[in-house]
């Protein structure tokens, strides 16, 4: 299957793509061995890249990638800390009770490529906001603090609004309803080394849209 990977931004030092749904990041195991990946694809015609986070097969939107060792060791700095924002939409299961909000759980990995809240985990933060009430769901703002794996969607689950189209964490009677999971990478800013402040925005595609006015 071929992708449309839109560049929104390039220059030496990062590339910034609009990752969309279905594609991998980075190599496949077990049945995902042989599909296609984003890393495979840039290294094709970039000498080095690297991706600063991750965003899971299923999840759309803005990801950014250093071109250098040198700028990678900067912007990933910047992630660990929590000076790199980063905004994301979501449609939850039910209705938010508080407008907004912090998960400050954290969180370690399970069995079967699962990760769940566990005292003894990796200390996970995670703010909300609440956009809009739909029919039996929650249209909202994510802005994780931390980049533990599968931040969002654990947290979320743990609060019982799991993620519509969730497969991993939510029944997964209810997630099949939906082609794909509700969860975009809507916006990123950070300074680079040099202090120039970046910033970019992508709205979420057809799909994603499309699925949210069924639920107005």
């Amino acid at each position: 299957m071929k992708y449309k990977i839109e560049t929104v931004y390039e220059n030496k030092d990062i590339i910034v793509l609009n990752k969309p749904c279905g594609l991998l990041l980075s190599p496949g195991r077990g049945a995902n061995a042989k599909e296609q990946n984003l890393l495979a694809l840039l290294k094709k015609s970039l000498k080095e890249v690297f991706p600063i986070d991750n965003l899971d097969k299923d999840v759309s939107g803005l990801i950014l990638f250093a071109k250098n060792k040198r700028t990678y060791k900067h912007l990933a700095g910047l992630l660990k800390s929590g000076k790199m924002i980063k905004k994301y939409y979501a449609v939850i299961e039910d209705r938010l009770k508080e407008r907004k909000g912090e998960i400050d759980k954290p969180i370690k990995r399970g069995g079967s490529g699962r990760m769940s809240v566990h005292f003894n985990g990796k200390p996970s933060l995670t703010r909300y906001l609440a956009l809009r009430y739909l029919k039996g769901a929650t249209l909202i703002e994510l802005y994780p603090l931390t980049c533990a794996r599968h931040q969002l969607r654990v947290h979320l689950y743990y609060m019982k609004h799991p993620i519509l189209g969730d497969k991993l964490y939510g029944d997964l009677r209810k997630q099949e309803n939906y082609l794909r999971i509700m969860l975009h990478s809507a916006r990123i800013e950070f300074e680079m080394s040099d202090g120039k402040k970046m910033k970019f925005k992508k709205d979420p595609p057809k799909e994603f849209v499309d699925i949210l006015e069924g639920l107005e």
